[in-house]
């Protein structure tokens, strides 16, 4: 975990607890085992109660928690989350991270090819690109086009391309 994320924990905890509850914290391994159960769950129902109370003087989104329309990013938080998870839950998230890059991967590519159509237009009759029009404009049957969109599917991951499909891309899948 890196300094950034740790300091949320610690900056979210600070904000829920005050120090008549920290010294609690302190004191608990002190106590033997039966007094320490029964003040941990103090101590959590103490930090409830204050954070019930601080939200009803304080209705307003918290500043360090509010969420800025640039920081809406799925994929920071999921890597902010990782240091946090399970391995099984880690490996979700590299699959997510992985859909990320397959579909950044298929951006660009079709970007490139888009560039590749109004730099060279006689090109375009090669490069069938899911539209089903060979160079005549009518329907091609696939002998001698180049599908690119295949060969993009192709690049995919099983997951990818099944993370493509549930996003709408399926009109492309085979």
């Amino acid at each position: 975990m890196d300094s950034n994320e740790h300091n949320k924990v610690i900056a979210f905890d600070t904000l829920f607890c005050t120090n008549h509850i920290q010294m609690l914290k302190v004191m608990l391994p002190y106590m033997n085992r039966q007094m320490q159960k029964s003040l941990a769950i103090y101590i959590k129902f103490l930090e409830l109660n204050y954070v019930i109370d601080y939200f009803r003087k304080h209705p307003y989104p918290l500043f360090g928690c509010a969420q800025n329309e640039d920081s809406a990013d799925i994929f920071k938080m999921c890597s902010e989350l990782a240091p946090f998870c399970t391995e099984n839950e880690k490996k979700q998230l590299e699959q997510i991270q992985n859909i990320r890059q397959g579909m950044n991967m298929y951006r660009e590519m079709s970007q490139a090819m888009e560039m590749m159509k109004d730099f060279m237009p006689d090109a375009s009759a090669f490069m069938n690109t899911g539209n089903n029009e060979g160079p005549d404009n009518s329907e091609n049957d696939g002998a001698g086009g180049f599908d690119m969109m295949n060969m993009l599917m192709n690049m995919l991951t099983p997951e990818q391309k099944q993370m493509y499909e549930m996003f709408g891309g399926n009109q492309h899948a085979e």
